[in-house]
């Protein structure tokens, strides 16, 4: 929840999601990336290629969405936007509608675990956002604006058995150490053992650029953060695909420094979730936009829809952005 602050504070807050939910350069004088083909393959560690086909926009505006698939068949998608919606549903992964049914905690970045007992642990990134100046008697206050780098973000939980109704939520223990644009989108997921984990984006002493790390927890509530980073060199926005037993498949986006632009997405495999090896080529860039974000669920054997933002080569950090679909195969 947002621990500080008025209304306005609150929309100045969520303006500050949209426009910095992608983390910013770390490194200024890097030179830029060579432009690579918009489609491509990714050769696993067990010999599989994959493949993204982009598909269309579904005409919601946002970043960082987080989709699912529920027991009645349909799809879920909550999205960090400045619509006052903020959950979706979709019978066919195409066309997505509001769910007014449900009411998520005021964040940014959502991301959902089922427990083994049915129920949801649902993670988000709360701001701490400094209050603003009062207004005239009688004027609506307007946003303050805020300066990303003042404000520090903590990784929320909060627990659910219908995906309706939420508990209050209460801090991970993960969270910035000090305030910084280059820090969040995190993703958590459930490793072979049945530990908790989340991986982030951060930014440490001695890299010239982002970074993502790791945490751990037995009970879905509290983290631990482990040691050092497991991805570096600019790889942002994770999303775990899978998370089995010597075979974890992450797709990552690349970090919107005006130097590595366009942002693009990558295949990412590992076989033990701390060691990745990054195909070369990447599954999906486009010379003049930025593709981030990605979000999947699984829809058949070796097949998943993603969800993820796209916005104007030059926009990268300020938007508009736009979700678009896409189907990542595994061969």
């Amino acid at each position: 929840m947002f621990r500080r602050g008025g209304p306005g504070a609150v929309l100045a807050a969520l303006s500050l999601v949209i426009s910095a939910c992608a983390s910013t350069p770390v490194n200024k004088s890097a030179e830029p990336a060579e432009s690579k083909s918009t489609e491509s393959v990714a050769e696993g560690s067990d010999s599989s290629v994959f493949t993204l086909e982009l598909g269309e926009s579904v005409g919601i505006g946002g970043v960082s969405p987080e989709i699912i698939d529920t027991a009645d068949g349909d799809f879920l998608l909550l999205a960090t936007t400045m619509s006052q919606d903020k959950v979706y549903r979709s019978a066919d992964g195409t066309t997505f509608t509001p769910d007014p049914g449900i009411s998520l905690p005021m964040g940014s970045d959502y991301s959902l675990v089922q427990r083994p007992d049915g129920s949801w642990l649902l993670y988000f990134v709360s701001f701490d956002v400094p209050p603003g100046e009062p207004g005239e008697p009688g004027m609506p206050m307007e946003p303050t604006p805020i300066d990303p780098s003042s404000v520090k973000k903590t990784v929320m939980v909060a627990t659910s058995g219908d995906l309706k109704t939420f508990s209050p939520a209460q801090p991970t223990g993960i969270g910035q150490d000090k305030p910084g644009m280059a820090w969040g989108v995190p993703d958590t997921y459930v490793a072979p053992d049945g530990t908790i984990m989340m991986m982030w984006v951060d930014e440490v002493e001695g890299e010239n650029w982002e970074v993502l790390r790791t945490a751990s927890s037995g009970d879905g509530l509290t983290f631990t953060p482990n040691d050092g980073f497991v991805i570096s060199d600019g790889y942002v926005d994770p999303y775990i695909v899978r998370a089995e037993d010597g075979d974890w498949v992450a797709l990552l986006s690349t970090t919107p420094a005006p130097q590595r632009l366009p942002q693009k997405i990558f295949l990412a495999r590992s076989r033990d979730g701390q060691v990745w090896d990054i195909s070369p080529e990447p599954l999906l860039e486009s010379s003049d936009r930025n593709y981030l974000d990605p979000g999947a669920v699984q829809t058949g054997p070796g097949e998943w829809l993603v969800i993820l933002s796209t916005v104007e080569r030059d926009n990268a950090l300020t938007g508009p952005y736009d979700y678009v679909s896409a189907i990542l195969r595994e061969q």
